[in-house]
């Protein structure tokens, strides 16, 4: 991301794609205020859409947490395993009407466009986010 080469002028390489993709981050930060001023929860995560808890321990699991403002919501998670995962990752249901979705503002690799929000039996909302390994998005 640094570029040596150089050394009278600014060093970051503005070619690299770590600087590329921050930037797309910083663009989708900059545009959404539950980004930037929403409360933030950790979420909760699940296999199966029914029993979710926290991630304890342990490298294979999906990292989420919602940043909430102003009845709006944004989904950031990330895969912190090398292989892909599909875990379904708990949403607030007083925000999300069962067949509504969040549409995908940014993605690292190749997460879907949009994803549809289910609810299970005991009420709760959740999304099925497959993400690929080490791959990181973020939804609203």
């Amino acid at each position: 991301m640094f570029d040596k080469a150089t050394p009278d002028r600014n060093l970051l390489n503005t070619a690299c794609r770590i600087y590329q993709e921050i930037g797309k981050i910083a663009s989708v930060h900059q545009s959404s205020q539950a980004l930037r001023f929403g409360r933030m929860y950790f979420r909760e995560i699940s296999g199966d859409g029914q029993s979710f808890g926290f991630p304890w321990q342990g490298l294979d699991y999906t990292l989420g947490y919602s940043r909430m403002l102003y009845g709006q919501e944004v989904l950031v998670a990330y895969n912190v395993s090398s292989g892909a995962r599909q875990d379904c990752v708990i949403v607030d249901a007083s925000l999300h009407a069962p067949g509504s979705t969040l549409q995908r503002r940014y993605a690292s690799g190749a997460a879907p466009a949009a994803i549809p929000v289910q609810h299970n039996a005991s009420g709760s909302a959740y999304v099925r986010l497959p993400l690929g390994g080490h791959e990181f998005a973020i939804y609203g």
